[in-house]
């Protein structure tokens, strides 16, 4: 017989980040456990409100199913004889299970066949499993941070304060804690009256009459829906914000929307400093007119029906005007001194333990946004100027009233920053980019629109990610306390999707020499620092690309080369992808693994060491056919192929040295692929091994020199499947 079961965990007010993962991996022990207990069900949910967790399982069986248990003796042919009588081997192995040894069976098992003996389990009560095994997965629940109670050994976000549990109709009795399972539920957590319980179906019923939301995808529904309603009635509309409402839906069980004001007054503040104030301290929607301009209103939610909406009303208002007025003081204060004041007070902030101060900061930064604009070579003439200026104040907001001290409104760093230089007067583009530098803040963010922004953005992000590896603070597995790896991928994601073609080693190079010309890092661990820092870009940048789509060997092909420019990276892996698409890629590999594979690993190894710069040097050896510093000489060519291929490869560098100059890397296969049918002529008549050995020599040299051109491109014997 089938029936539902229902689990109640009643507890003190869960954070609101918390109840996601507390109701997926509720879900996931309680299924998961079922299954390895021999539970058979039609199906399992998991629920959740602030004050109580559920878990749902429809059409669970009365009893486990039954299983067998095999315990696998001597092999057959040593417990049995020739005759077919048991020996002394198996004899012992009976005596040993406490089994008769006629009861043996033959079992076929991957190694042959062997003597076993064969119990059969009978399944046990749903209901003794239960009250078993019930304890073990809630404890099992992980949460941010757990704290303990009432002297008990168990650990729970928030103190428990009652269970229920009931198979159809029956108690599941079970202890967790000091707290023993029934089957009477609160109907609030403020209140000690109780509600009894009779049956699963009972119960949910009973939370539907008092108005509890349990499905927090619903009460989320609800929460959306109940403000932009308010919203109407007030004749505005609802400021639309998805993660407010991910917050108040969990941190309400019954949401009750209320309109209440607050003064006009406060409408003079910055539109995101009143938001900031009603979202961040109060968990309050802002309201907006038809043209997107603020009202003085606002709508909050109350837990469940209350008579006395009009005195909570007026409390939720009371602590609003409270934190506008706060507001409005430092922001009147701020608005007094000019934003260059601000910047002065920097020196006497640490920005990173070791790592010197904010105006340290600001002036690397600087000095950096102007080496990108050298490197670039791009931009209005004028621009170097206000980079130097918007690099001065960037960082001024943080010793701003508004911001510092760690209150609520520090999430306004950087937009308090564009306000304060506007209302003094400073240059549009230059305002504009100490709020862009921030950009972007998080995954599907925006990216700097200004010119001056994004250099800034580039550079702000870059000195960080190299002051925290100087630190020793670089991320390591899900250890990221400084959002290292938000701040690599916000610079592959401007250099790819704004186009912007920064060089990445040469920057993390000058990067690095800030810091060591401020004496922040000794000189003997800049080469190990580099390759650090740039190593993880390139993990990062591999994740990426990725996830756009690109087949992971082609990511790792191109990668294993010694890049510079992502942008670049980007389009020779797209022209990778869409050759094998073409099914035009296959020939290409295939030749150039021809050449890899012939060439001894200790030059390959030899090979690998070489940067980019003198990759470069040798394509142009190639092209100009300078054989001395390739290593090789062609007088001693014997076969036409060899020839043929030299003149093939000389012409391909040629073509090579112009798409480096024009940028337009992207083609670099198309014009490799020119060299595949002289290599294969070349394989088919030459043999390169032969038992001359200076030919052999001469002839490896050769191929070497070939690989040191397509090794700089791509590493093509780390692609799959050709």
């Amino acid at each position: 017989m089938k029936n539902d079961f229902l689990l109640e965990v009643g507890c003190e007010n869960l954070p609101s980040r918390y109840l996601p993962g507390a109701v997926s991996q509720l879900e996931k022990l309680f299924g998961d456990g079922l299954m390895s207990e021999r539970i058979p069900f039609d199906g399992i949910e998991a629920l959740g409100t602030p004050n109580r967790l559920i878990v749902r399982v429809f059409g669970i069986t009365g009893k486990q199913a039954a299983t067998e248990e095999r315990i696998i003796g001597p092999p057959a042919r040593a417990g049995l004889s020739p005759e077919g009588r048991y020996t002394r081997a198996a004899e012992g192995f009976a005596k040993s299970q406490g089994v008769p040894v006629d009861s043996l069976s033959k079992i076929e098992t991957e190694r042959g066949t062997y003597l076993a003996v064969v119990r059969r389990i009978r399944g046990r009560s749903t209901g003794v499993v239960l009250e078993e095994r019930i304890p073990s997965w809630l404890g099992s629940v992980r949460f941010p941070k757990a704290m303990r109670w009432d002297g008990s050994g168990v650990s729970f976000a928030r103190p428990v304060r009652w269970i229920v549990a009931l198979l159809g109709g029956r108690l599941i009795r079970f202890h967790f804690g000091p707290l023993v399972s029934g089957r009477e539920t609160r109907l609030s957590l403020y209140s000690e009256a109780s509600v009894r319980v009779a049956g699963v179906e009972d119960y949910f019923t009973l939370m539907r009459k008092i108005g509890i939301i349990l499905d927090p995808s619903a009460r989320r529904r609800a929460v959306e829906s109940a403000a932009r309603r308010m919203a109407a009635r007030t004749g505005g509309r609802l400021v639309e914000d998805e993660e407010l409402v991910d917050i108040v839906a969990n941190l309400v069980e019954s949401p009750v929307a209320m309109a209440g004001t607050f003064g006009e007054s406060f409408l003079a503040l910055p539109r995101e400093v009143v938001v900031t104030a009603l979202k961040s301290h109060q968990r309050y929607f802002s309201i907006e007119d038809e043209r997107g301009m603020l009202l003085p209103r606002f709508i909050a939610f109350a837990d469940g029906a209350r008579r006395n909406k009009r005195e909570i009303l007026q409390g939720y208002e009371r602590v609003l005007h409270a934190r506008l007025a706060d507001a409005e003081f430092y922001y009147r204060e701020d608005t007094a001194r000019p934003l260059e004041e601000m910047a002065r007070k920097l020196g006497a902030i640490v920005w990173l333990e070791g790592m010197g101060t904010l105006a340290q900061k600001a002036d690397r930064i600087g000095m950096l946004a102007r080496w990108l604009f050298n490197a670039l070579g791009a931009g209005h003439a004028d621009a170097v100027d206000r980079l130097t200026r918007a690099a001065l104040l960037a960082k001024a907001d943080l010793a701003s009233e508004m911001v510092k001290d760690g209150k609520e409104f520090t999430l306004l760093q950087g937009y308090m920053g564009r306000e304060y230089a506007r209302s003094c007067g400073e240059d549009g583009e230059v305002a504009e980019a100490i709020f862009e530098h921030y950009l972007p803040r998080f995954a599907g963010d925006r990216l700097p629109e200004t010119y001056t922004g994004t250099l800034l953005s580039l550079a702000d992000k870059l000195d960080t990610i190299v002051g925290c590896f100087i630190a020793g603070f670089a991320p390591s597995g899900s250890q990221d306390p400084y959002a290292l790896r938000r701040h690599a991928l916000g610079i592959l994601r401007i250099t790819l999707e704004k186009g912007v073609s920064v060089p990445l080693p040469p920057a993390i190079r000058e990067g690095l020499s800030l810091y060591e010309a401020e004496g922040l890092v000794d000189s003997e661990r800049m080469t190990q620092l580099a390759a650090d820092v740039f190593a993880f870009f390139a993990q990062r940048f591999n994740t990426m690309l990725r996830g756009r789509g690109v087949d992971y060997d082609l990511v790792n092909a191109i990668l294993a080369t010694p890049w510079e420019i992502p942008p670049v990276v980007a389009d020779m892996v797209g022209e990778l992808q869409a050759m094998r698409r073409n099914d035009t890629l296959n020939d290409l590999v295939l030749a150039m693994k021809r050449i890899a594979n012939i060439i001894p690993r200790t030059v390959k190894e030899k090979l690998g060491h070489e940067r980019r710069d003198r990759g470069l040097e040798l394509v142009e050896a190639c092209a100009e056919r300078r054989e001395e510093e390739l290593g090789f000489q062609s007088a001693l060519f014997e076969q036409e192929a060899e020839s043929a291929l030299h003149g093939a490869v000389a012409g391909t560098s040629s073509r090579m040295l112009e798409l480096e100059r024009s940028g337009e890397l992207s083609r670099t296969f198309a014009v490799l692929s020119s060299l595949v049918p002289p290599i294969n002529r070349y394989f088919e008549d030459v043999l390169v091994n032969c038992e001359d050995e200076l030919l052999k020599t001469n002839r490896i040299s050769f191929l070497a020199s070939i690989f040191r051109i397509i090794t700089l491109y791509c590493d093509f014997s780390s692609i799959a499947g050709e």
